[in-house]
């Protein structure tokens, strides 16, 4: 007969092995019914693509979509999510697929959007996935006068989803993504006290920026757009008096023009065009991007001029009027609240 610390020990056997079985878990190197280890690709999205750097990505983008594609250019799965689940900072799409390589495709900002239209939703190949602005013809031009909501593009390649037959494997891909909608606000003020009214003037930004392809870039065969403003604001202040200057100093009246518009690239031919209303002539014609590049100056010498024009998706140009509804040259520009004068910075009669 065994000694009873013996038969204790035989006794505990079972239960050790069980106890092992457990912690080894999905492991199926012993027994081929055990359950396979679980494998999850997951997708996050990120916004930090401004000049601050912030992430901003749940204060500002409120419906995601995104496609994935094999290595074979072949759809495969397609996500989207929309309102406040997009504010917790653990959220994620969780996918279905398996081990492989792939690539990632995000229009973000498309849900309540009527601004931009989606070529398809249900994609054969990601070259499928263009978004187009949507404009209206007047008097033979695509114009769109509409304050845009937000709509923001992403992407990652080559995503590599790892599964470990004896361990749990979950891959994270962050999508970073670009605002591609911009507001620019144009503001003319007279140097004499001369009253400005809406009806003198007529403002157009025009760009040829309306295709979008799947990867961002604007396509080159993109209609050319005439943006026109969607708010115009009068405004009057009293002119600042220098030292000596009579105390009846003249009022300066203003007038803010704000637009919206789809993505800037740094090689756009894109021109803001003011054109006074009294003779039909076109006081100001400059182009514009190049103008907002010029005022990147010093201080975003760390980025390249598209990643500035990325970064940045509010801007500004601030133009001097004199008592002829003309152009005051001689004061300048002012672009993003920085003086700005070309040698080109000449006025058109």
């Amino acid at each position: 007969m065994l000694p009873n610390i013996f038969r204790n020990i035989l006794r505990l056997i079972p239960t050790a092995l069980a106890v092992g079985l457990t912690m080894t878990g999905c492991s199926s190197f012993v027994y081929d019914d055990l359950p396979e280890c679980p494998a999850q690709l997951n997708v996050k999205f990120q916004f930090n693509y401004t000049l601050d750097r912030g992430e901003a990505f749940a204060a500002q983008v409120h419906s995601v979509n995104v496609w994935a594609f094999d290595q074979a250019g072949n759809f495969v799965w397609t996500g989207s999510a929309s309102g406040e689940i997009l504010t917790d900072p653990d959220f994620k799409l969780e996918t279905p697929l398996g081990a492989g390589t792939y690539d990632f495709v995000a229009w973000c900002g498309l849900e309540g959007n009527d601004d931009f239209s989606l070529a398809t939703y249900t994609p054969a190949s990601m070259r499928e996935l263009e978004m187009k602005l949507n404009t209206i013809e007047k008097d033979g031009l695509n114009v769109s006068s509409s304050h845009f909501k937000s709509l923001f593009h992403g992407m990652k390649l080559s995503v590599e989803h790892k599964v470990n037959p004896t361990a749990p494997s979950i891959t994270t891909v962050t999508i970073p993504l670009i605002k591609d909608t911009n507001d620019i606000a144009v503001m003319l003020v007279n140097e004499d006290g001369t009253a400005l009214k809406e009806s003198d003037f007529t403002v157009s930004f025009t760009y040829a920026d309306s295709w979008l392809a799947w990867n961002n870039a604007v396509r080159d065969d993109s209609p050319a757009v005439t943006y026109t403003p969607w708010s115009i604001l009068y405004g009057e202040t009293t002119k600042a008096r220098a030292a000596g200057d009579s105390p009846d100093s003249p009022v300066r009246s203003s007038l803010l023009f704000e637009m919206s518009v789809s993505r800037l690239m740094v090689d756009g031919d894109a021109y803001l065009d003011i054109v006074r209303n009294t003779d039909g002539k076109r006081i100001i014609h400059i182009p514009l991007i190049d103008y907002f590049i010029y005022a990147k100056g010093n201080r975003f010498d760390q980025y390249s001029d598209q990643e500035y024009l990325d970064r940045r998706s509010d801007y500004s140009a601030l133009f001097f009027i004199d008592n002829n509804l003309g152009w005051y040259t001689a004061a300048g520009i002012y672009i993003c609240g920085w003086a700005v004068v070309p040698p080109q910075s000449e006025p058109v009669y």
